[in-house]
């Protein structure tokens, strides 16, 4: 789906991962130069919870570090309580959803916080606040924790052939799994430990990656043929109903498990539809109502493609309800791309929510007029030999033939003088090339039977030609001079 632009105080990924440096930088002068960067970002509002709270723990280490005289042991248990009060809510607080609140313990426990923490910010809070070797303590754990939870994965930058990782990983996990699917139980355990290494591989190799990955890498490549697309044309849905095939989203239950269990299923099935939808409604302008540009999918691509709309919206959308996944973007998409693969969506959509059927039933039966009106100027403009011509292998071999008759035609009587002379010379050569008897600079067929394969840009006899200009075109000046 087409992506909100999310605001951020920083200016760029290079800025926002230095900052994370610095903090954790053994210098002092740098962790205070960190600290004073998110007191900047901080104004401009949208700091992320986490950097927040690195910075305020580290901010409050380095002053017990350099006190200055006069800050008496209490006042700096309170700042260190504050901190540490702060921190624990901050951090926790993001998993409390719901209509019934939940325990601190348990929401800090589903995100792989210390419960020790949670104990700790109580004490401050309503009993005690412990003593500062306590709170120094728990000021360094929480740093460590913030660094291993937070920061490192913020710091998965993936290498460029990460595309085709995946993409390996992906196809090795869909070809252990096709081998597990045989009706023989010896041959099923073979095969097992073979798909347990295959799924163990691709889990370590998503489980490095950040969330945008999913956009960037995962879905581009689920979306290519061979994957949630089958590579057999003749197994993949048809329109107009683009049914999807009997079983084949069954065997990718596993993955999208997977795939759930490392980003949420949120965030994979609403990047999936986002990809869908950026490969059946591209902005191609004039391109025609099959939005002919390159990057387009064949007919039977885009009805696998709706196919796994369908699917989504049936297995993850609730209308009126709260679903695993928004179709705004999606409709917008659509709705914004008059299309005849768009069209197919917004009926996906339609046949999912029927309170969005009588919505979109407008813009559906327009879309669909405005298409037969494009296929009616197509159709009479071809009919008026307008349209472009077709091209076949025939058509192509006539259109050879004519080009060397017009060719011979040209030439006429001087070529096949020159030909017989160039004759003479290889014979009175004697060891001179074949290559040669094209020197005069036209290019000349070789015999079929004498025809061998050769590298792109060499002769048939697998010789490199010199086409390097001579050495005395060296010191010719390019334009003339004047005495």
């Amino acid at each position: 789906m087409v992506r909100v632009p999310k605001i951020v105080p920083w200016t760029s990924t290079e800025e926002y991962m230095g900052v994370g440096d610095s903090l954790y930088s053994d210098d002092a002068g740098e962790r205070r130069r960190g600290v004073a960067i998110v007191k900047a970002w901080r104004a401009r509002g949208r700091v992320p919870v986490a950097v927040d709270a690195t910075a305020s723990l580290v901010d409050m280490l380095d002053a017990d570090t350099s006190r200055a005289a006069g800050v008496t042991g209490t006042r700096l248990r309170h700042m260190y309580a504050m901190a540490m009060i702060r921190f624990v809510n901050s951090i926790v607080d993001l998993e409390q959803k719901g209509a019934y609140a939940q325990s601190m313990a348990a929401l800090a426990s589903r995100i792989g916080m210390p419960a020790w923490f949670v104990e700790l910010r109580h004490a401050c809070t309503h009993e005690q606040i412990p003593s500062l070797a306590v709170l120094r303590a728990a000021c360094e754990q929480a740093l460590g924790w913030l660094g291993d939870y937070y920061w490192k994965k913020q710091e998965r930058v993936m290498p460029a052939d990460t595309m085709d990782r995946v993409r390996g990983a992906l196809l090795a996990y869909k070809a252990a799994y096709d081998a597990t699917r045989v009706t023989e139980e010896q041959q099923q355990a073979e095969h097992a430990g073979a798909f347990n290494a295959a799924r163990a591989a691709l889990a370590e190799l998503l489980g490095v990656m950040h969330a945008d990955a999913v956009r960037l890498y995962v879905v581009p490549v689920l979306l290519e043929p061979g994957l949630l697309v089958p590579e057999d044309k003749r197994q993949r849905a048809k329109f107009p109903d683009c049914a999807m095939p009997a079983g084949w989203a069954r065997q990718w239950g596993g993955l999208f498990r997977l795939l759930e269990e490392t980003w949420g299923a949120t965030l994979v099935f609403e990047e999936l539809l986002g990809g869908i939808a950026a490969a059946l409604a591209p902005e191609c302008g004039d391109a025609g109502i099959f939005a002919a540009v390159d990057s387009a999918p064949s007919t039977s691509h885009a009805a696998m493609l709706v196919a796994w709309v369908r699917w989504i919206l049936k297995k993850h959308y609730v209308p009126g309800g709260e679903s695993t996944v928004s179709i705004g973007d999606l409709l917008e998409v659509c709705l914004r791309s008059l299309g005849y693969y768009s069209r197919a969506v917004l009926k996906a959509v339609s046949d999912a929510d029927p309170t969005l059927k009588r919505e979109l039933k407008p813009f559906v039966d327009y879309m669909g007029r405005a298409l037969a009106a494009l296929v009616a100027a197509d159709a009479a403009e071809a009919k008026a030999g307008k349209g472009v011509a077709g091209f076949s292998e025939q058509t192509l071999q006539d259109e050879e033939r004519l080009m060397q008759e017009r060719l011979k035609e040209a030439l006429g009587g001087a070529a096949e003088d020159e030909d017989e002379n160039e004759a003479m010379d290889v014979d009175a050569a004697g060891a001179q090339p074949a290559a040669a008897q094209t020197a005069s600079g036209r290019w000349a067929y070789v015999a079929q039977d004498a025809w061998v394969p050769c590298p792109i840009g060499a002769l048939s006899d697998g010789s490199i030609p010199a086409l390097e200009l001579p050495a005395w075109l060296d010191d010719v000046p390019l334009h003339a001079t004047s005495a």
